[in-house]
């Protein structure tokens, strides 16, 4: 094999597995939440999104989301809203599992998971 049929080969090779590759969650630095969102049905935004929490550390810059066609329909349980809720009533820290979804123009920072610290 020729080098440059060698390094098309790898060029191609690299684009199949970088697409096999499950998306990597990043996770925020650990802050309390400074307000939480969660939309109804009867929301005329609730089709884009069920809920958001902003953290005190980057409120100004980002919001978490979940559900809806801005994280791919990807909610939260019943039981994991609770616990959002009650950390935020608390004041307990929380860091923030999410990964970045395009939808449309737009990228919104979705929830895969929490952990909440006192």
């Amino acid at each position: 094999m020729t080098a440059s049929r060698t390094l098309v080969f790898a060029a191609v090779l690299a684009g199949f597995v970088a697409f096999a590759l499950p998306a990597r969650a990043d996770q925020t630095a650990t802050s309390t939440i400074s307000q939480l969102k969660v939309l109804e049905r009867s929301d005329s935004r609730y089709k884009l999104f069920h809920g958001a929490l902003w953290l005190q550390v980057d409120k100004a810059t980002h919001n978490y989301r979940w559900g809806g066609k801005h994280c791919n329909n990807a909610g939260l349980s019943d039981v994991s809203l609770r616990m959002l809720f009650d950390a935020f009533r608390e004041k307990d820290s929380i860091a923030v599992e999410y990964t970045a979804v395009k939808y449309k123009d737009q990228t919104s920072r979705c929830v895969t998971g929490f952990t909440v610290t006192r």
